[in-house]
């Protein structure tokens, strides 16, 4: 449970990113992360695209030394539920590290954000545009301040 609930945590604050074409006058534009993870730029997402982004969003926080592998203490984030297990079957090449791309692998493997994913695709057709990004962010914060 507490995984789930971190992974949602985690989701809807990433996919708010994916809102970033609303701006104020006050503020400029952030960085448009939507067009960023639309990695074949054809205007919407697929799930692995989805998955890819928010896998590496994660990879990239948690490298605390920077050095491009997650080591298990990196990974482990206490209360997450993830377990050393899960870690092991992540590290494919069984180095005792994690590298971005045993992350991705392990993500699509595990359906990284599905449920997230189908809750945004609210005309079900297996993409997520920008529009039910925006939807879907704004479902889950309530209106612009």
């Amino acid at each position: 449970m507490k995984t789930t609930l971190l992974t949602l945590a985690v989701a809807l604050g990433l996919l708010t990113g994916f809102t970033s074409c609303q701006t104020t006058t006050t503020n400029p534009p952030t960085e448009d992360r939507f067009a960023k993870a639309d990695e074949n730029h054809d205007g919407k997402l697929s799930p692995d695209e989805a998955s890819d982004f928010f896998v590496a969003q994660i990879f990239a926080s948690s490298d605390q030394d920077h050095d491009g592998k997650l080591s298990w203490a990196e990974w482990n984030v206490p209360g997450s539920g993830r377990t050393k297990a899960k870690f092991n079957a992540a590290d494919s090449n069984h180095d005792g590290s994690l590298s971005l791309e045993e992350a991705l692998a392990y993500g699509r493997k595990r359906h990284a954000f599905k449920k997230e994913f189908e809750e945004a695709d609210t005309n079900h057709d297996g993409f997520v545009t920008r529009e039910e990004a925006q939807a879907y962010s704004a479902s889950k914060e309530g209106p612009p301040r």
